[in-house]
């Protein structure tokens, strides 16, 4: 489901359209998420970056190229802001990155009903919500890509 090339001067862009590809990232503006966004843009793609509180976390600014999105990816309103953001803005998404996810580091019996509601909104909900509004625009494209990070801790039980 993919179509792409590289410019002349090396930035990805669609093969058939030569325009820019796109991104969008959650769980953005730390660690593995924040430093995608980054070689994603180094790359030449355009993107729209997520976390809970991406622009007070300072550590991306919004440019032309990319855009940046508040909110729990794991609310359906913020997933549904997160891939408009990305139509409006750049017309496709070509990529979707889920890395947001969070861990409650204690033994699942001694979860709250509030942690077990915290990570299952993040973890499960967050990617169900954005995949299937990202999907559904890749299906019209007929072309894009999902990528799903996820912890060695998903293999290890507590």
């Amino acid at each position: 489901m993919t179509s792409g090339t590289a410019s002349s001067d090396g930035r990805a862009q669609d093969a058939l359209s030569g325009r820019p590809k796109v991104a969008i990232v959650t769980g953005a503006s730390s660690g593995i998420g924040l430093e995608m966004v980054k070689r994603l843009i180094e790359k030449g793609y355009r993107a729209v970056a997520n976390s809970r509180n991406i622009t007070s976390a300072m550590t991306l600014t919004s440019t032309a190229d990319l855009k940046l999105v508040d909110g729990d990816i794991g609310i359906e309103e913020t997933a549904k802001r997160v891939v408009s953001t990305t139509i409006q803005s750049f017309g496709a998404v070509d990529l979707l990155v889920n890395n947001a996810g969070i861990f409650i580091p204690k033994p699942f019996t001694e979860y709250t009903a509030e942690d077990f509601r915290r990570v299952t909104q993040t973890n499960l909900a967050g990617f169900f919500y954005v995949s299937q509004l990202a999907v559904a625009q890749m299906r019209l494209q007929k072309f894009g890509h999902v990528v799903n990070i996820s912890s060695s801790l998903a293999s290890q039980t507590i």
